[in-house]
């Protein structure tokens, strides 16, 4: 077995060395063209907006698995997705009144999650 009592400063050194090259020669590099920029961003977004589709759809797929395996096994539990926020919600329910007992996370929080992500997308957008 190795044993590391230190490290030696000449190495150090080195290793500061080279990430500080690193940083000056990314901000020597010229500014990408604005056009190409917003290209690469639009492209990004379509990207991202695919991603996001496909995500979403296996997330509703699972939590309809989620629903189904406990419904089988007659356990009192909903999973659904919160619509503002995104975020899976679980219900506790009683079965035989059929009401529900406690929602986690409650549904009140998500929906001031939801805010907070709203406000912050418009800040970022005045922002920009």
């Amino acid at each position: 077995m190795m044993r590391v009592d230190g490290v030696d400063p000449l190495v150090m050194n080195k290793i500061q060395d080279r990430a500080q090259q690193k940083q000056v020669e990314e901000t020597r590099q010229p500014a990408t063209d604005t056009r190409v920029r917003q290209r690469e961003q639009a492209l990004g977004r379509e990207h991202y907006n695919e991603e996001t589709k496909s995500h979403q759809e296996r997330l509703e797929e699972e939590v309809a698995r989620l629903n189904e395996t406990a419904e089988l096994f007659n356990i009192g539990l909903r999973f659904s997705i919160h619509k503002e926020s995104e975020r899976i919600m679980v219900q506790v329910y009683d079965r035989v009144e059929d009401k529900v007992i406690k929602e986690i996370p409650p549904e009140r929080v998500l929906n001031l999650v939801a805010q907070i992500q709203n406000m912050i997308g418009i800040l970022l957008d005045e922002h920009r």
